[in-house]
């Protein structure tokens, strides 16, 4: 889970259980003031926060402060009231390794997953080329190999089908051998459903193969629905339970969705205006953990009429994930599935009659 904390906002820690957490406004830029003044209130803040709930940090090392910013005046949309030059590449490299290496040693075992920059695909993002991305990335990752050899080092994550042409140049140039895990924010067009997010998958991984790199993890470390007003709380709870089922099938290791209390520019709300009460869609975030957590998926298909099923193992028991994005449907329920319940994104649990049972666009569990 993306979540921002923003300094400003209330926001207590989530009700729901996490795997893990992307942190925000502890950037580069946030963090090193100025070449001798750093500022690491918040960051200390976030890691007590982290070893509190057990819940492991995603660290983005990422966006220049100004002072030490090749391109000090470029334009930059990474957060509201930001200084511009923050999508620049450093002036000098050495003042890159001298954040990292303070960076790694003061949270040295607390914080173990570290992801090189955000969205460079993008030039409010990052000014400098591919090849100067690849030597951040490559000096990023020895000293924190150095540091801690558990680090573990996540790729600069393009965004969107845009991303492709970054991601494949930079794995080109080798930047590949300095990471432990590919990352990527699998973000599609805001009309678009969960569905269309596994061909971009499919074209990462397929990028991924061509430079000898399938064996390494593949991590969706930022993806949501933007845009500018929510969709009907059915299909929000629909949507995120279907984008965490779908990238699992896909062999994406990890999702961290954007964001846990986002209430601007976004489709999807998890919790309401207190920043604590859960939404449809946290409900069906929360539901979802569960079905998912100590399970093995063991197949996810379509059928010609749309209607998605996917087999589950947990604690040697068997059971089916079923929906269909097209509408409401009858689903032909297999004599082997010996099934009994259907299970709702709302907690709601009915016995099942007969054998077939009605699905639609929201996630039912089949036990």
């Amino acid at each position: 889970m993306n979540i921002l904390f923003h300094p400003l906002n209330h926001v207590p820690w989530p009700v729901v259980p996490l795997g893990g957490w992307r942190v925000a406004h502890v950037n580069w830029a946030d963090l090193q003031l100025e070449k001798d003044r750093w500022y690491f209130d918040l960051l200390d803040k976030y890691v007590q926060w982290s070893q509190d709930h057990h819940t492991p940090i995603l660290m983005p090392l990422t966006y220049t402060p100004r002072w030490a910013s090749s391109t000090p005046d470029a334009p930059t949309d990474v957060e509201a009231n930001n200084p511009p030059g923050l999508s620049g590449p450093p002036r000098d490299m050495e003042d890159w390794r001298i954040f990292i290496r303070t960076v790694a040693t003061r949270y040295k075992g607390r914080i173990r997953d570290w992801e090189i920059w955000n969205e460079p695909n993008r030039s409010q993002s990052w000014t400098g080329s591919v090849d100067t991305m690849v030597d951040l990335t490559r000096e990023a990752s020895r000293i924190l190999k150095e540091v801690d050899p558990g680090n573990r080092v996540v790729s600069p994550a393009p965004t969107g089908v845009n991303g492709l042409p970054f991601l494949d140049k930079f794995l080109s140039k080798g930047g590949g051998q300095y990471v432990d895990v590919i990352g990527y924010h699998f973000y599609i067009s805001r009309d678009d459903p969960p569905e269309a997010m596994l061909p971009l998958i499919d074209k990462v991984k397929s990028t991924m193969r061509k430079y000898g790199l399938a064996n390494k993890p593949l991590w969706n470390t930022e993806a949501g629905w933007l845009g500018p007003s929510l969709l009907s709380p059915d299909l929000q709870a629909a949507y995120i339970s279907r984008a965490f089922i779908l990238n699992w099938s896909a062999g994406v290791g990890r999702f961290y969705w954007f964001a846990w209390e986002n209430h601007h520019g976004t489709q999807v709300e998890l919790v309401g205006s207190d920043n604590a009460t859960l939404t449809p869609a946290g409900k069906a975030f929360a539901t979802t953990q569960a079905w998912m957590v100590g399970a093995v998926l063991s197949a996810c298909a379509s059928s010609e009429s749309g209607t998605w099923t996917c087999d589950l193992r947990k604690n040697d028991k068997v059971s089916h994930i079923a929906w269909n994005a097209r509408g409401d449907t009858m689903l032909s329920i297999p004599a082997d599935w010996h099934a009994n319940y259907a299970n709702t994104l709302t907690g709601g649990r009915a016995e099942i009659k007969g054998n077939s049972i009605l699905v639609g666009a929201q996630p039912v569990l089949i036990q």
